[in-house]
């Protein structure tokens, strides 16, 4: 890849805000001069992502995360810095005329056969739909409400009855072996057959869009199983994976919020719809790895799962899970027992859009629960769902929808405010503070000196002459290469600035991490020629005393008296040197 010159990627960065930039992917609270959010580079709880619109950087309090706007797009989107650039211009409304598109990693060498594979039978499922052979499952689609733009989306195609997909994969030199491995065939006396005959074919998908699985659907009224699935394989592992999360993405961040739905049909009938911001679980309850895909997405989620007893059991999984990692969803719970497929081709896209607009919050749908289970005429009951109610109201935030919440409690109970409210331990938060918990150790004056001096030759070019001339080295190795890259930088550009300092860091998280924490250390502005040198002599001591201390030990372990003699030696002229 040709190396993108940091004259442009500085114009880049110059013609985008980095707020604007990072709202696209998280939503951004202001407070005071700079923008808050949590945090997707840790399992973050609390708004503790800084962003400085004035210094054009984020900096998180609690891991420490932090970079320049290329560094964020290349951290969220775990993209090459070169990709992050591309992407940034293109913001910017620049066209870069280097290539910046890498070697795809994301797939092992060992894997690359079973994407060709599933690639492969994919193209031949939509050709086979396209055929004269397809007639029957179009028109099936489309007593379903499918259209020939969702079949073409989705790329929906069609498994024949006719064992084909092993004989073109072992044609194309796929082992039967592998085939049998992967999912897409069985084996029996020595025969090889195809898993899916005689189905409408939706593919599964990894998260960056290749095909990895497909769910076969019966369409012609035989009597069997309504859905085959892919088995799990080295590439499909469910837990691991959101359906449409490759298509989701954008339209996430567009409209600053995804939906959750239990099943694909489900994702592909709110497409059908224009709703397009939404992500599967493919059926299995949302894991660790589910949760983090979908913070990814946004902060503001919507869970939609089918509105039985077993959607319901899975509405309360799910908000556990996301509850762990920060996340308070809204909750649509479905009449009729319905899943969203259904219910939209039953009671009308209208019906869910109200749903929709009017989710209600994870308080509310656990106080839905505990209601339809009390018995209200019941006075030990109502005593028992009032103790429970009172932990869930110790969960909200706002006052007024506190106040309003138990007022209707109050109503359906017959039980005053007061009493209620002398049952809720913990006052309703009004605010969040961020608060650094990023470690800080206990230094001694020379480790003091070091960070002093590295901060102020990020402010001054005095400081950057006086390192120039008088330090050789810092004891800290990750302070001695920033010093470094502070000469190589003003060498070149004759100026030094924190934010153009870190663009010309490029990719070198350790280094950027470590320049922004000097960087905000509260120090004073301006500083002396004299306060430098100050410093510069206690880095010299430190390092002095480092070299004694490791003479002596040299001195403990030699043997060879010659030797023992030279270095005792060595020693005294040290330390006279230390004494002056």
């Amino acid at each position: 890849m040709q190396k993108i010159p940091y004259d442009l990627i500085l114009d880049i960065q110059r013609k985008v805000n980095i707020v604007d930039v990072i709202s696209e992917y998280l939503p951004l609270e202001q407070k005071g001069k700079n923008y808050f959010a949590i945090c997707p580079f840790h399992d973050d709880h609390n708004p503790s992502m800084s962003v400085s619109s004035e210094k054009q950087i984020y900096t998180c309090f609690v891991c420490g995360a932090s970079g320049n706007v290329f560094n964020f797009v290349m951290n969220y989107e775990k993209i090459s810095f070169g990709q992050a650039v591309s992407k940034v211009a293109l913001k910017a409304g620049i066209k870069l005329d280097y290539d910046v598109k890498e070697i795809n990693n994301k797939k092992e060498d060992k894997y690359n056969k079973y994407y060709k594979m599933f690639d492969t039978a994919s193209k031949y499922y939509q050709n086979n739909i396209k055929s004269v052979y397809g007639k029957a499952a179009i028109d099936y689609l489309s007593k379903r409400h499918i259209d020939l733009n969702i079949i073409k989306e989705f790329e929906i195609g069609l498994s024949m009855n006719d064992n084909n997909i092993g004989k073109l994969l072992t044609n194309k030199g796929f082992l039967e072996n592998e085939l049998v491995d992967i999912g897409l065939c069985g084996k029996k006396d020595k025969f090889l057959y195809d898993i899916f005959r005689n189905r409408i074919m939706f593919p599964l998908y990894n998260l960056e869009g290749d095909v990895i699985g497909f769910s076969g659907r019966i369409y012609n009224g035989e009597d069997d199983s309504k859905y085959v699935n892919s088995k799990e394989s080295v590439i499909f592992k469910k837990g691991k994976l959101l359906y449409n999360y490759h298509r989701a993405l954008n339209y996430a961040r567009e409209k600053r919020q995804i939906i959750v739905v239990e099943g694909f049909m489900d994702v592909i009938r709110l497409y059908s719809i224009g709703i397009k911001n939404v992500v599967a679980s493919m059926g299995t309850a949302i894991t660790k790895d589910h949760a983090n895909l979908i913070k990814k997405l946004s902060k503001n989620v919507v869970l939609c799962f089918d509105g039985d007893k077993a959607g319901e059991k899975a509405t309360i999984s799910a908000i556990e899970a996301l509850d762990k990692i920060g996340i308070d969803p809204k909750i649509i719970r479905l009449e009729d027992n319905l899943d969203p497929d259904d219910y939209i081709i039953k009671k009308g896209k209208d019906a869910f859009l109200t749903h929709l607009n009017n989710p209600i919050s994870t308080v509310m749908f656990n106080l839905d629960i505990n209601k339809s289970q009390t018995n209200f005429n019941d006075y030990n009951e109502i005593s028992l769902y009032l103790k429970s109610v009172s932990k869930e109201l110790e969960k909200i935030d706002d006052k007024i929808v506190y106040e309003l919440t138990v007022k209707k409690i109050a109503k359906e109970t017959g039980v005053d405010v007061e009493t209620i409210n002398g049952m809720v331990q913990n006052i309703p938060k009004t605010s969040i503070k961020v608060i650094d918990k990023r470690k800080t150790l206990s230094k001694d004056k020379y480790e003091k000196a070091e960070e002093y001096l590295v901060y102020y030759m990020l402010k001054s070019t005095d400081a950057i002459l006086l390192y120039q001339n008088n330090v050789s080295y810092l004891s800290n190795k990750l302070l001695s290469i920033i010093a470094m890259q502070i000469l190589e930088f003003y060498e070149k550009n004759k100026y030094i600035n924190v934010t153009d300092f870190t663009l010309f860091l490029e990719d070198k998280t350790d280094l950027i991490n470590e320049v922004l924490r000097i960087d905000d250390l509260a120090l004073p502005d301006d500083v002396n020629i004299d306060a430098l040198k100050d410093y510069i002599k206690t880095i010299d001591e430190g390092i002095l005393k480092q070299e004694i201390e490791k003479l002596k030990i040299k001195i403990k372990e030699e043997a060879n008296v010659a030797k023992k003699v030279a270095l005792l030696e060595k020693l005294r002229v040290l330390k006279k040197k230390e004494c002056k």
